[in-house]
């Protein structure tokens, strides 16, 4: 249940365990505190290359939320990205903590910009969209402890197997799994291009 990763960040001149069920959290929290290596020049010039960019493509993003969480040009502009992202690691053109850098910088740039009250159960209809998705450029410390583990599994079986001086749990309110309420996030992190239903654009999970 570590979320996006702000408690874990208070603590990162330590050993960080980090886990979260959501899948856009675990990329955010490898972003942040995976070990591995990164090339800061690679990421600026991408983040430079992918704010130009301008386009209508009918992408799987465009098709499904278009005028919904955001406008249907920047749906594009969302989809054009997260599939550029995925072809760059397919080809190795750039590592996993590259990848994950770049992922959580569109989702940070998403909800900077979205049409909702703080989660993506509902959005507000008739609107003029006036804000344009522009990515920043996320530069994580390069002296990271190198112990530091990121997971993305249940935390019920992961504590059995893991140990620690100090544990953060941060777990849901309610029966609700968070995924429900950031299904949009999770959705664009995942980039499975599922089916969506219902007004608010949510995953098929049949």
């Amino acid at each position: 249940f570590s979320g996006t990763g702000a408690v874990a960040n208070i603590f990162k001149d330590k050993m960080l365990i980090t886990n979260d069920l959501l899948y856009s959290n675990y990329i955010s929290n490898y972003a942040w505190f995976g070990h591995e290596k990164y090339s800061s020049r690679k990421i600026i010039e991408i983040i430079y290359e992918y704010n130009q960019v301008k386009t209508k493509e009918n992408n799987y993003v465009r098709e499904n939320f278009a005028d919904t969480f955001f406008s249907a040009d920047d749906c594009s502009k969302i989809g054009y990205i997260r599939e550029d992202i995925e072809e760059k690691y397919k080809k190795k053109e750039i590592n996993f903590k590259e990848y994950a850098i770049l992922i959580t910088s569109l989702l940070y740039a998403m909800d900077r910009i979205a049409n909702t009250v703080g989660h993506y159960d509902a959005y507000r209809k008739h609107v003029t969209f006036e804000k344009e998705l522009v990515l920043n450029v996320l530069l994580p410390e390069v002296n990271i402890n190198a112990n530091n583990i990121c997971y993305n599994v249940d935390a019920n079986e992961l504590i059995k197997s893991i140990k620690c001086d100090l544990l953060y749990l941060d777990p849901p309110y309610n029966s609700r799994q968070y995924c429900d309420a950031y299904h949009l996030l999770e959705n664009i992190a995942r980039w499975q291009k599922p089916k969506v239903y219902g007004v608010a654009k949510k995953m098929d999970r049949a």
